[in-house]
């Protein structure tokens, strides 16, 4: 007779063999939820997440067996290092989607919603949202992204490691309002929209299962009941209704299974989108290895779009993953208005007003691509989609750029011959329509450079690449089908983050760096004049020496840039001298320019982050990361994990006043 504790062992052991899942004994800690379920899927496999039909143009599941079948080939070639799923285009409409006879019917994909609906008509002056104040800063105009610290005008929210968003009254700087976080979870951004607040959050969760075991005796057929627990990673949208500053009420939580990739929120819908990894378990009846859940119920079959073997291509990519998308309405906070699940990887994200556009990078022995997924959307329904690809791997989610229904995409390609002695690289425009088919490019550019930054403005684009040198350049796509390189100036140094600053101008920050070596010599802030794209000018560089990293260069919302208000800044850092026992730390600064045509560059201030008040046990590297510059009319504020601090900008940015959080 074995007892328990050997009977979990065992069944751990049993479990352990299958690839991707990690299996726990009975014992779950009392901080971790645990739900327990028979190992069956029959009540799960007739309900859906949301009331959608689903998306057309893309080829989605008929069966969870279908689904199956194709997880566990492409499972066998990840293995065997040959290929990467392929999303396949079909020549379908939602119509004739909904009309297969393994598809149930639109009454079981009808969602509960709730009975007390958040009011939408917030107690909140719209006019003052179009106030002096800064704003978080963004790809799209009209797409907001969420960050850790958000101002109104009238209050800064600003939300700490642990989840904890305090409300701080500006004017006062006084703390009105405060929303506790919880220890156990991962708190990653949130988004601030008049009296809606949405924190976004990452947790690891355990989902017990009931299973058949077969003892592990040569001679026996003996077979036990157990049990066995399985890590689950979930993001969770939590809504809160704030109309009330000093007393945030939580109305609802969205979840969905995966990790957090990205978000989006657009025409008061939030935007989630998760990557989930599944593994095909022991037969096609278990789900729970390789159906992505929302509010723990199992998206349904014909809401997940699968890929398809092109052996003409053979490409690997790095896993196999899903892209889970789901949108959130704040007035019902606790269900998906839509949900969706790509089985391809994502890797960079951007978002118009009308299309989600997912990119993965994949590869061969000969050069490597980049996969791309388009999604319409609109009002919190996924509408429609398409798949493409283009040669070469994107730089960021501004290489990505739509217009007048079409995607503008820079990239850089690798190549390699047939026996890795003969590397290239090159860099290439390409236009896609909305079929996700090339309709124009420019290859072979700048060989041997690669794109590190890039920007679209209208029918004007404009990127940066770099060896020693960097080059800018500027690309006519008025004429979609036939791009047109306009000009391009070359300087020392590049460019990591472009943005348009004023009508004529662009502003780039990057590094300035030796043109005979490449070695970095400091931070370089560039303007350009681009009013002629065909005689692109540098008007000005500034460059701030001796400085190490900064990472608002890879964290772009981190920036404050308002051009209207003529003022940018970020924060930076430098390491201590190793030759100086006394000065082994890092320094921490914050920078604030205004730019004048006439002068140039002008420094407004350098804020001292270690000597700024709230850091006595001393500043940290995530302290550093974390810390953003915000303003509201004439007063700069700089919000840290550890409080803020308020300057007089008309005073040169004296110190007005300091509120430090309570341990």
């Amino acid at each position: 007779m074995l007892n328990k504790k050997m009977i979990s062992i065992t069944a751990a052991a049993i479990l352990a063999m299958t690839p991707a899942i990690a299996v726990r004994a009975e014992g779950v800690s009392q901080n971790e939820k645990s739900t327990e379920t028979e190992d069956t899927t029959e009540s799960a496999s007739e309900e859906r997440a949301a009331d959608t039909e689903p998306v057309s143009g893309i080829a989605h599941a008929k069966s969870y067996e279908e689904l199956y079948d194709v997880l566990q080939k492409w499972q066998e070639n990840l293995s065997s290092g040959n290929t990467n799923a392929r999303v396949m285009m079909v020549e379908e409409t939602a119509m004739d989607a909904a009309a297969s006879s393994d598809t149930a019917s639109s009454d079981s994909m009808t969602a509960s919603k709730s009975d007390d609906p958040i009011d939408t008509a917030f107690d909140y002056d719209e006019a003052a949202a179009e106030g002096d104040f800064s704003s978080t800063n963004t790809q799209e105009e009209n797409v907001d992204e969420a960050d850790i610290v958000r101002t109104d005008g009238t209050y800064i929210y600003a939300m700490g490691s642990r989840g904890d968003v305090r409300i701080v009254d500006a004017k006062s700087m006084k703390l009105v309002g405060e929303i506790q976080g919880e220890n156990s979870s991962d708190y990653k951004e949130m988004y601030v929209d008049g009296g809606c607040l949405q924190i976004i959050c990452q947790k690891e969760n355990y989902i017990t299962y009931k299973d058949e075991l077969e003892l592990p005796s040569a001679d026996s057929s003996e077979s036990i009941r157990s049990s066995y627990s399985v890590p689950i990673i979930t993001v969770s949208v939590e809504t809160y209704d704030i109309t009330d500053r000093a007393n945030p009420k939580k109305t609802g939580t969205y979840q969905q299974d995966g990790y957090y990739l990205s978000s989006r929120r657009n025409n008061g819908k939030l935007y989630l989108f998760t990557s989930y990894t599944p593994d095909t378990g022991k037969n096609s009846d278990q789900i729970q290895y390789y159906v992505p859940r929302t509010n723990e119920e199992y998206i349904y079959c014909d809401h997940i779009y699968f890929p398809v073997e092109d052996p003409s291509e053979n490409y690997s990519g790095s896993q196999m993953a899903y892209l889970v998308a789901g949108a959130i309405a704040a007035e019902y906070p606790d269900k998906a208005t839509d949900i969706m699940a790509v089985v391809s990887g994502a890797e960079t994200f951007y978002v118009s007003e009308n299309n989600i556009y997912s990119a993965v990078s994949v590869y061969n022995q000969k050069e490597n691509r980049t996969e791309i997924v388009r999604i319409g959307y609109e009002n919190g329904k996924f509408k429609d989609g398409s798949t493409g690809s283009v040669s070469g791997e994107l730089n960021n989610n501004f290489s990505m750029d739509e217009y007048d229904g079409n995607l503008r995409v820079v990239t850089t390609t690798e190549s390699w011959g047939e026996d890795y002695s003969d590397f290239s690289r090159s860099n290439g425009l390409y236009v896609l329509n909305n079929k996700m088919e090339t309709i124009g490019k420019i290859e072979n550019l700048a060989e041997g450079e690669e794109i590190k930054s890039a920007r679209f403005m209208g029918k004007t684009g404009y990127f940066v690449t770099y060896r020693n040198t960097d080059p800018l350049f500027a690309v006519d796509l008025s004429e979609p089908e036939e791009p047109e390189i306009l000009g391009e100036l070359k300087i020392t140094g590049f460019s990591e983050y472009l943005h348009f600053y004023g009508e004529n101008q662009l502003l780039g920050i990057g590094w300035e760096t030796d043109p005979d070596t490449g070695s970095t010599e400091g931070l370089k802030c560039s303007m350009f004049d681009i009013s002629d794209p065909a005689d692109i000018r540098e008007t000005d560089r500034f460059v701030l020496k001796d400085t190490s990293f900064c990472d608002a260069l890879s964290n772009y919302r981190s920036i404050l840039v308002a051009p209207k208000k003529n003022i940018f800044g970020f924060a930076y850092g430098m390491f201590g001298s190793y030759n100086n026992s006394y000065d082994s730390g890092e320094r921490y600064y914050y920078a604030v320019f205004n730019y004048s045509e006439d002068e140039g560059f002008l420094p407004a201030t350098y804020l001292n982050l270690n000597d700024c008040g709230l850091f006595e046990d001393g500043i940290s590297y995530s302290d550093y990361q974390t810390t953003r510059g915000i303003y509201i009319k004439d007063v700069f504020y700089l919000v840290t994990q550890n409080g803020i601090v308020s300057y007089d900008m008309n005073d040169d940015y004296s110190h007005s006043d300091t509120l430090k959080w309570k341990k």
